[in-house]
């Protein structure tokens, strides 16, 4: 594979873990969407049974049977609306869960691929330079046996050191 395809599928990889996390942020987006929905309209519909409830309150003041039982029916609706809400919201959150751990798995998964496609380019470019520096060499080697005769650079390693 050349140098070009490896580095073009680092480039992929990373854009594969992009868009792992994206649409892990959208799915959290949509549960966050959906609970909110559920909340307002059972606020909503609260707020409708509390004026329903005044109306029948105030049609008939003195029935005091007819106050237990509207008091009773609001009340009974609100409990259940709450118990429907901590449902809806306890499901989600477990689907969040459930969602969280695919996510890292995907995760995962595609850092592996990033991080073999890096060490796979880091590969190359080492080898590409490792040929550079014998280039290197052997054109110092040159210039320094046809010049005042210092030696190899391989010598003047050894006196640097």
């Amino acid at each position: 594979m050349a140098s070009n395809e490896h580095v073009q599928k680092y480039y992929d990889s990373l854009l594969a873990s992009y868009d792992v996390l994206v649409d892990a942020v959208a799915k959290a987006n949509d549960r966050g969407i959906k609970v909110t929905r559920q909340f307002a309209t059972d606020v909503a519909k609260g707020q409708r049974e509390a004026i329903d409830l005044g109306r029948r309150l105030s049609a008939e003041p003195t029935d005091l049977g007819h106050f237990y039982t509207a008091v009773l029916e609001a009340t009974t609706a609100a409990q259940g609306r709450a118990l429907a809400f901590t449902q809806a919201a306890y499901a989600e959150a477990m689907g969040a869960g459930s969602e969280a751990r695919e996510t890292v798995e995907k995760l995962v998964a595609a850092n592996k691929e990033t991080s073999q496609a890096a060490v796979e380019v880091a590969r190359i470019r080492v080898g590409q330079a490792h040929g550079g520096v014998d280039h290197l060499q052997a054109g110092v080697d040159g210039v320094l046996g046809e010049g005042d005769g210092a030696g190899e650079v391989g010598q003047l390693r050894v006196g640097l050191a």
